[in-house]
C-alpha cells in the first residue's frame, strides 16, 4: 500500500511539474514527460533523468523550436545584443523560457524602432520584455491577458541614473517589470479604490531598490516614433498608464489605458501591431 501511494505521489508530482513548465515555457512540459518516459524504460536514476531533461530542453530551445516556430509564422527575437546590434531581450531568462517569439512584422517594427533610437541617441539599446510563445495563436502567456498571437510585445522604458546621466543600455529591474513610475500628486489615478479581482500588484517593497528612473526625453521620443513612423510598420495600439501618457504623449489616441483588471503599465510599454496581409 505504501509503495502504491508513493508511486501515485510521483505521478502527481510529474504531471504537476509538466503543467507548470507548460505554463512557463509552452514546450517544457512535453519535453519533461518524454524524458520521464525514456528514463522509466531505461531505469535511469533521478539525477541522470534531470540532467537529460535539462540537456534536451536546452537543445530543443536553441535548435529545434526556432525553425518549427518559423514554419508557423513566428520568429525568435534576438536575445543577446552583439556588436552593431540595437535591440535584444531585457534578460536571457526570457529566451530560455521561450517568451521571445513574435510575428515577422513585429520583429521588423522593433528593429526599425531600435535603429531610430540608436541614431537619435547614439549607443542607445532598446530592450523588449515579454513577447509571445513560439506556437499556436490563443495559447496564453501568463500573467498577461493578451500576448497570444505574436503581435504583442512589451518594451522597456529608457532610463537615466539618479544623477540624471542617461543609461544607454539597462533597465530599473533585472526583468524590466515592477519598477513603477507611479503617479505624482494631482496626476490621474483611475484605479484608486478599485476592489474587483485584478493583476494590479504594487510590489511596494521593491520600489526602494530601483535607483534608475525613466528618461522622459528618450522614452517620449520612442512613443513619438511608434505613433507616427511606426504606423507604417503596423503599430496600432500602445497601452500605458494615463499619468504617463499625460507626461510623455498627451492627445495621442493610439495610446490607451489597459483598464484596472490588467497589470499596471507604468513600468513598461505594451505594443500591439496589425497582422500583415
Amino acid at each position: 500500500m505504501a509503495v502504491s501511494w508513493r508511486r501515485g505521489a510521483k505521478v502527481v508530482a510529474l504531471l504537476g511539474s509538466a503543467v507548470v513548465l507548460t505554463v512557463l515555457t509552452q514546450v517544457g512540459g512535453l519535453i519533461l514527460l518524454l524524458t520521464a518516459w525514456v528514463a522509466r524504460l531505461r531505469r535511469w536514476p533521478v539525477g541522470l533523468s534531470l540532467l537529460t531533461f535539462l540537456a534536451v530542453y536546452g537543445l530543443a530551445t536553441a535548435v529545434v523550436v526556432p525553425p518549427l516556430a518559423k514554419l508557423g509564422g513566428r520568429d525568435r527575437l534576438p536575445c543577446l545584443v552583439g556588436k552593431g546590434e540595437t535591440y535584444g531581450a531585457v534578460n536571457p531568462l526570457l529566451c530560455m523560457l521561450n517568451r521571445n517569439y513574435a510575428r515577422p512584422e513585429a520583429r521588423t517594427a522593433l528593429a526599425a524602432l531600435a535603429g531610430h533610437m540608436a541614431e537619435a541617441y547614439p549607443a542607445t539599446v532598446t530592450r523588449y520584455l515579454d513577447a509571445g510563445f513560439p506556437f499556436f495563436d490563443g495559447f496564453p502567456l501568463p500573467p498577461h491577458l493578451s500576448h497570444r498571437d505574436g503581435l504583442k510585445v512589451d518594451l522597456a522604458y529608457l532610463y537615466r541614473e539618479r544623477s540624471g546621466a542617461p543609461v544607454s543600455d539597462g533597465t530599473a529591474s533585472p526583468i524590466g517589470y515592477w519598477a513603477y513610475e507611479g503617479p505624482k500628486s494631482g496626476e490621474a489615478r483611475p484605479c484608486a479604490g478599485y476592489r474587483r479581482a485584478n493583476l494590479r500588484w504594487d510590489f511596494d517593497v521593491l520600489q526602494p531598490l530601483a535607483t534608475r528612473r525613466a528618461d522622459p526625453v528618450r522614452t517620449a521620443e520612442m512613443l513619438r516614433w511608434l505613433t507616427t513612423e511606426g504606423r507604417a510598420f503596423g503599430v496600432k495600439k500602445i497601452l500605458l498608464e494615463p499619468h504617463l501618457k499625460a507626461r510623455w504623449a498627451p492627445d495621442v489616441d493610439m495610446i490607451r489605458f489597459q483598464g484596472c483588471r490588467a497589470a499596471r503599465h507604468d513600468d513598461h510599454l505594451h505594443l500591439e501591431l496589425s497582422k500583415a496581409n
